[in-house]
């Protein structure tokens, strides 16, 4: 309890503070998003930003040293998540660690003899009750072109969402019995029905073949689509779109919508 007063206290200190005029530039320039934004969602994006950045430890890998534009970029990006509810601020996340490029993590189940490390190259791994990490070239390339369809940030953060009730299972905490279970029954055919598109190499499908692996990896996925390619995914699955909508308390097909031609 006075852990919580204490947390909330500094909360409002900082965010009584003006936000950094240092760090707009960053945000217009590196996230996308933020331009399509209504001021009233920008501002609430500033705040959750200045709490991730507060709130969490920031450490490089590789010879990275996180600048304070990595630091806004980064929690810009996961604070799109937020913009509905902010869901504890991501409280289970302790550390961020930022990479240059793709990494190779430890994973003394793969038995290697020399380094342990996973052979599999990552650009974005969330651990449960862990740290984030993320490749900054990756995360610097998709924050400034949702129109990649793919957002490492918010994917990784997307499990981590996925992580709250405990179960890695690519149903979030929806707190609603009837959502719940429309969501299951939705999310399950949509899975499934993805799957059978990857066994047979069939290109109509909006998601990546890592996210057939899994109901979780899965739900990243669709987070990622929901965030970056709104219209598309409204068009290839409406009723998907609704639930995360409903989940996420956002429409970002009024973000693209509103954005006027280059």
């Amino acid at each position: 309890m006075l852990f919580s007063w204490l947390r909330a206290r500094r909360r409002r200190k900082l965010l009584a503070e003006p936000f950094p005029v240092r760090w707009i530039p960053f945000l217009e320039r590196n996230v996308k998003h933020y331009s399509a934004l209504s001021p009233s969602e920008q501002n609430r994006l500033q705040d959750i930003a200045r709490v991730l950045i507060a709130e969490k430890q920031w450490l490089g890998r590789s010879g990275v040293f996180v600048s304070e534009e990595m630091k806004i970029t980064i929690a810009a990006q996961a604070a799109l998540l937020l913009l509905g509810s902010d869901r504890g601020y991501f409280r289970q996340v302790g550390e961020i660690i930022v990479f240059p490029t793709e990494f190779r993590t430890p994973v003394a189940a793969d038995d290697w003899e020399d380094d342990f490390l996973s052979d599999t190259s990552l650009a974005g791994q969330a651990v449960y009750r862990g740290p984030v990490l993320l490749a900054w070239d990756e995360v610097l390339a998709e924050g400034r072109d949702p129109d990649m369809g793919y957002n490492v940030v918010i994917h990784e953060f997307a499990h981590q969402l996925d992580f709250l009730d405990g179960i890695a299972g690519g149903v979030p905490r929806l707190g609603d019995r009837s959502l719940e279970s429309r969501w299951r029954y939705v999310m399950t055919v949509a899975f499934e029905d993805h799957r059978r598109a990857i066994k047979q190499n069939d290109t109509n499908t909006l998601f990546t073949p890592h996210a057939a692996e899994s109901e979780t990896e899965f739900f990243a996925d669709a987070t990622e689509a929901f965030y970056c390619r709104p219209l598309d995914l409204k068009d290839f699955n409406a009723e998907m779109y609704q639930l995360l909508a409903a989940y996420y308390q956002l429409d970002p097909v009024a973000w693209f919508n509103d954005q006027s031609p280059d």
